[in-house]
């Protein structure tokens, strides 16, 4: 799979493209230095996939929280990743079981039940932590405090500074699943430049999500039987992700959106 990384104009002409505000752009000022974060609102699989009709070599996939910092000028001064957009099993026709059935899979990592977490650095060298749609939620706040570890905060530190994006999830603010206390855990980690995704099995410096040896096929037994667990997210070989959701966790859910 190859990312397509959009500049910021770019990201812009998606915005102004889609009149019914399926994108948005939102602004801070963090420390003095301006900050534009992209998002979506109810966005389907073909909004993604081709945002601009006649600019077919342009994607969406990375409006779900990519940011822009920008230096005393006025220009860009970098671009920060987050989770490219990717969807649950049978979410789509894209998304079906057949679809995957002569991918490899790279790694099965757990779907953790949190906050998902960023970290950028501004033009003077501050690192801030950042969730998909800004900086002051509770759980970004919370985040944010991890810099104060040492370990959290030269961990972060090298990735920034090598051009490699480090994301998180912060777990333990009770969503559906219980969990035993608060961590912030590491999920992906992807080059800046290119948008591939880096081997993590053998980070020591901070806790790292689970991984697993599941096939497909076991994946789908478990998703029936296993309780207080969101579910998973498959990594194929081609860099397509998809996520794999327990049927408990689907049902939590729907109860609290009929309550």
């Amino acid at each position: 799979m190859n990312f397509y990384l959009p500049s910021y104009d770019d990201c812009l002409n998606i915005v102004d493209s889609n009149p019914n505000l399926y994108f948005y752009e939102s602004k801070f000022i963090i420390d003095s230095y301006n900050i534009s974060i992209f998002g979506y609102r109810h966005a389907s699989y073909n909004n993604f996939i081709l945002p601009i009709i006649d600019y077919p070599n342009i994607n969406a996939l990375e409006l779900k929280g990519i940011s822009f910092v920008f230096n005393d000028s006025g220009d860009v001064y970098k671009r920060y990743l987050m989770l490219h957009k990717f969807w649950e099993l049978d979410q789509y026709d894209h998304c079906r079981l057949n679809k995957f059935e002569n991918k490899t899979i790279k790694n099965v990592t757990e779907k953790l039940d949190g906050f998902l977490i960023t970290f950028i650095m501004l033009p003077d060298g501050t690192i801030v932590s950042q969730v998909k749609n800004g900086f002051y939620t509770k759980d970004n706040i919370i985040a944010n405090r991890y810099l104060e570890y040492d370990n959290y905060y030269k961990f972060i530190k090298n990735c920034l500074l090598n051009n490699i994006q480090p994301i998180f999830e912060l777990i333990g603010d009770k969503l559906f699943v219980e969990y035993e206390s608060e961590n912030l855990v590491l999920l992906k980690m992807r080059c800046s430049l290119t948008g591939k995704y880096l081997d993590i099995t053998n980070i020591i410096e901070v806790p790292v999500v689970e991984h697993f040896n599941y096939s497909i096929d076991e994946l789908l037994r478990l998703k029936t039987e296993l309780i207080n667990r969101e579910g998973w997210i498959v990594h194929f070989d081609d860099d397509t992700l998809l996520k794999i959701k327990t049927d408990w966790w689907v049902n939590e859910k729907n109860k609290k959106l009929c309550s």
